[in-house]
Parts: structure tokens; C-alpha cells; sequence
């Protein structure tokens, strides 16, 4: 089978975004690739969201109970494309617009060795504006960067190149390889995720590739961060304390015991910078967030409860 002709499931997760999903949808709709399809899982959005959803011809549509996280969500949609037999599967953020050839390239891109591959991702707004390139993991810190976010696009973007990890908002890999690497692991619900499964396929000796030749186009934070500023600021206490939490499960799971006592030290210093400024600022709830994201960061697994604030 030629890559050409390879099937692609392009799995899309929608938590009360309709309108975001819709678009993302009717540009998959001009694909110049023949042979993907699209796998919609809503996470437990309200009913008449889902609704609206149902009326959507020419996807499959997965309903969930209830939201399961980016985690659970996607890997609910990768199981059910794994087991319905498709080449590569992807995971693509609903609130972004593809450009018509982006599949291709990103098919083309792999190679012996390559375990999973990323495009060139702009903002929306404004629409030459780089906003992941691929992404960088710098042990000694025990910090995941994502090159050029916010740069303006130049040829220096135009290379295609190995990276440490690749993002979650647009990722394409074999499907063989949920048998050898696995799912994502539901214990982030959301963020990290995407730097722990290419940590992974990483440690089992595969490439990861950023592929500028395909293209996309992503409305930043449009589900995660309020545009909003309120009493606690535009980033919500429980979005600091999933960073938080989740920052620090990532590295107890992927970085080698050398890195580590630089790696906390930086961690110890930036969260105690947080923890004054919610102090100065009158921040109480952000504050109490942070501290129980170093405890549960630092602690067993548990489920995320979101009503106890």
C-alpha cells in the first residue's frame, strides 16, 4: 500500500465548542487528501450542543457521558479508529482550520525510524505569526518549550527537523504504534500530555519530526484561557493548578535522576514567585490552587475533582 492511498482517521474532541468544531470540520471538508475521515468525540457537552452535532453528515460522531479530558476524550477516539483498522491516526485540536494539501506532506514525512510528525502551526490571529513549530525539553530546568511562539513566519521555519516532542493540537502517527507506546496517559486530563507520549516514543528509539510544509491554523487558548480578566486574572485557578500538578507529574515520570536536583530547584523558585504575587494580589483561591498542585503533583494519582474549589 502506497502512502498515498494509506487511510487517516483525523480525531476531533468537542466540549461545548460548536462553532469552533463546525469550521474546523468544513475545512477538513476541502482536503485534497483522499482517504481520511473524520472521528468526532464530544465530551459530555450539553444537549443541545449535541444536537446540533448529530445533524453533521459525513463524520462519526462518539457521544461520552461525560467530559473525560483531553486524555480521555482523544484516547476514546484513537481506541475506536485503532480497532476500526485505519493506517495513521491524528489528533487535531477542533478549534483549528487546515489548509487544503496539510495531510499530505505530513504522510510523506515519515520514514524509517519516525514515531510521529507535527505541521507548521500559525495563529489565527494574526495569520503569519508562528505559534508551535515543534518543541524543545530542556532537562536542566525540566522545562518543555515550544519553538517559535510568536515569532513572525520566516524561512528559518521552513526547515523540516527533529524535535523533542510535538504537540497534541496536531499530531499524526501510525496506528501501530498505540501498540507499542499506548495511549495517552489519562492521569494529565490536560497538558503535558502531548510531551509525555513523545518522551515516550522517544525512549523507544523514534524520531519526531516537525513538517513545514504542511500548514494549519490555530485559535489560541480558545477553550483554556479566559479572555476575560477577573478577580483571578485571566488564567483560572484551576487551570494553574492543572499546570502546576501535571508540570510536576510529567517530570517525575520522564526526567532522568541526574537533571533532577537542578530541575527543582528551578520548579521550588518559580512556584514560590507564584505564591507570593497571588499573595500580593489578593489572589486567595489561585493561591490555595497552587499549593494543591505541588500536593497532588507530588502524590499518587488521583481523579480530579472540579467541584471542590
Amino acid at each position: 500500500m502506497s502512502k498515498k492511498e494509506a487511510s487517516v482517521a483525523i480525531v476531533l474532541l468537542n466540549w461545548n465548542g460548536f462553532n469552533h468544531t463546525i469550521k474546523c470540520i468544513e475545512s477538513l471538508r476541502d482536503i485534497t487528501y483522499n482517504n481520511a475521515e473524520v472521528v468526532l468525540v464530544d465530551n459530555g457537552s450539553e444537549n443541545s450542543e449535541v444536537e446540533k452535532l448529530r445533524e453533521i453528515a459525513g463524520i462519526k460522531l462518539i457521544e461520552n457521558d461525560k467530559n473525560y479530558g483531553f486524555t480521555g476524550g482523544n484516547n476514546i477516539g484513537l481506541k475506536y479508529a485503532f480497532e476500526h483498522g485505519y493506517d495513521y491516526l491524528m489528533m487535531l485540536n477542533n478549534d483549528t482550520i487546515v489548509e487544503p494539501g496539510f495531510l499530505e506532506p505530513l504522510i510523506n514525512g515519515f520514514d524509517e525510524g519516525t514515531g510521529a510528525v507535527q505541521p507548521k502551526i500559525y495563529t489565527m490571529d494574526p495569520p503569519d505569526t508562528i505559534w508551535n513549530a515543534g518543541g524543545k525539553f530542556n532537562k536542566w530546568l525540566g522545562l518543555t518549550k515550544t519553538i517559535g511562539s510568536g515569532a513572525k513566519d520566516n524561512p528559518s521555519f521552513d526547515v523540516q527537523m527533529e524535535v523533542d516532542w510535538i504537540t497534541g493540537c496536531a499530531m499524526v502517527f501510525p496506528a501501530r504504534m498505540i501498540s507499542e507506546i499506548g495511549y495517552l496517559d489519562d492521569n494529565f486530563f490536560i497538558l503535558f500530555e502531548d510531551s509525555d507520549w513523545s518522551l515516550r516514543c522517544r525512549t523507544k528509539g523514534y524520531k519526531l519530526k516537525y513538517v513545514p510544509q504542511s500548514r494549519i491554523y490555530h485559535f489560541e487558548s480558545a477553550t483554556a484561557v479566559s479572555r476575560v480578566k477577573g478577580k483571578e486574572g485571566f488564567r483560572s485557578p484551576f487551570r494553574q493548578y492543572i499546570n502546576i500538578r501535571n508540570h510536576l507529574y510529567f517530570l517525575r515520570k520522564n526526567l532522568p535522576l541526574p537533571y533532577w536536583p537542578t530541575a527543582f530547584i528551578y520548579q521550588i523558585y518559580k512556584i514560590s514567585g507564584f505564591l507570593v504575587y497571588y499573595l500580593l494580589r489578593g489572589r486567595w483561591k489561585k493561591f490555595r490552587f497552587t499549593l494543591r498542585g505541588v500536593k497532588d503533583g507530588l502524590s499518587p494519582y488521583k481523579e480530579i475533582d472540579f467541584n471542590n474549589g
